[in-house]
């Protein structure tokens, strides 16, 4: 199931000084701490003069759309979906 969020999140990431690849490591939502064990995508856009990191990561039960706005440095949770259908 996949369910719309729009929640401010806390997220602990890393940034590789080799590759130059941000990734998120963990998230706290709800009070609870998931742990990023895949990236499946990352892309970035323009939202009028806002840049915006778009992340699609996963923990071992729940996959998550993450939105970092470079201008704000705020990170929401778009959405999470357990893979399951509707």
């Amino acid at each position: 199931m996949q369910e719309i969020i729009n929640e401010k999140v806390s997220v602990i990431m890393t940034y590789n000084q080799s590759s130059g690849l941000v990734k998120p490591e963990k998230i706290k939502w709800q009070g609870r701490v998931h742990t990023i064990e895949t990236i499946g995508y990352h892309h970035k856009f323009h939202e009028g003069k806002k840049l915006i990191h778009i992340f699609s990561v996963a923990d071992r039960c729940l996959a998550f759309r993450l939105r970092f706005d470079s201008d704000t440095l705020h990170w929401t949770l778009e959405e999470i979906s357990d893979g399951n259908p509707n």
